[in-house]
């Protein structure tokens, strides 16, 4: 009995050993604060390779949260569908932006939150969604494997205008081209001569520019003076065209004056004038035909039928 008695309190004292060593490890690891979380998701357009649940979520590179659960959104197998648990109190806004970062060497993958202002509003649940969602943006990898990408299609593309470049055709064209560099090389080292002739005509040209120079102010004086002299002269010009515009008026009112008083009176004149003209040539008609008119005076005229010298008479 007292074998049994022993093995018993043996028994009951590693218990309440592992017991303690357990709620000490407890303590250590996890301690006894609660703390309260809230359901966000996330949706990436790349790949979460190294991403495990349980990874932290950092706002700013300060512990916030874990994933809670992984996997592919069953709406758009090209995303991948994230539930992360976040601290409440985190500052999470309409503009706080999700990316898949890596930690160290290591290769372990968590996600880092950044973003949002003061002004900003806090996310909500939208309409028809049971958890908010916060916006990712690209990986700093996924950014990087897009720029390889382009990278390697434009190196490609520029192989390819290098061989359009380089083809048959051109190629002939180009080796023509050398030939004509050669050839004008050639002709410039057997005209050295005529070169150095000429470098020395420029040289002596700019000593006469360089001459020529210091007169250009004598110049510029004398061109200024035959301005002023040219503004003198059409100030002149313009004075004596207003003299003769106000002669042309003068003389436009005295023809007009002539016009009104003048001209009438005149024509009235030629036309009595005319009238004369027409008498004496009738006159001079009838004395041509009877001189003896001057003496007897004019006779009387015919008398028409039926009529008598009373009748005529008593009529005038």
């Amino acid at each position: 009995m007292e074998t049994k008695g022993y093995y018993a309190s043996v028994g009951f004292f590693v218990l309440l050993l592992s017991g303690i060593g357990l709620f000490i490890a407890l303590w250590l690891s996890v301690g006894f604060e609660t703390q309260n979380y809230q359901r966000y998701l996330i949706y990436f357009q790349e790949s979460v390779s190294g991403l495990s649940v349980s990874a932290p979520v950092k706002y700013n590179g300060v512990d916030v949260g874990f994933v809670k659960k992984i996997g592919i959104d069953p709406e758009d197998p090209n995303r991948v569908k994230l539930s992360v648990d976040i601290a409440q109190g985190t500052p999470i806004t309409t503009d706080t932006r999700a990316m898949l970062n890596m930690q160290g060497v290591t290769g372990i993958s968590y996600i880092e939150l950044r973003g949002g202002n003061r002004s900003s509003q806090p996310l909500t649940v939208g309409r028809g969604q049971k958890y908010p969602v916060i916006a990712s943006s690209p990986s700093l990898l996924f950014r990087m494997d897009a720029a390889i990408d382009r990278l390697s299609q434009n190196v490609e593309n520029i192989t390819g205008s290098i061989g359009q470049v380089f083809n048959t055709k051109n190629g002939e064209l180009l080796q023509n081209t050398l030939v004509n560099i050669n050839g004008v090389s050639k002709n410039l080292k057997n005209n050295s001569d005529e070169l150095n002739r000429i470098v020395k005509n420029a040289d002596v040209l700019f000593v006469n520019l360089s001459s020529a120079s210091h007169q250009i102010p004598s110049l510029i004086d004398n061109t200024q003076d035959a301005l002023k002299n040219f503004k003198q002269l059409s100030q002149r010009l313009d004075d004596a065209a207003d003299s003769v515009q106000l002669t042309l008026k003068q003389s436009n009112v005295m023809l007009q004056s002539i016009n009104n008083q003048l001209l009438p009176s005149f024509m009235s004149t030629l036309d009595n004038i005319d009238g004369l003209t027409v008498r004496l040539d009738d006159f001079t008609q009838q004395l041509s035909d009877n001189p003896s008119m001057l003496i007897r005076g004019k006779a009387p005229a015919a008398l028409g039928p039926g009529e008598t010298r009373t009748s005529t008479q008593n009529r005038g």
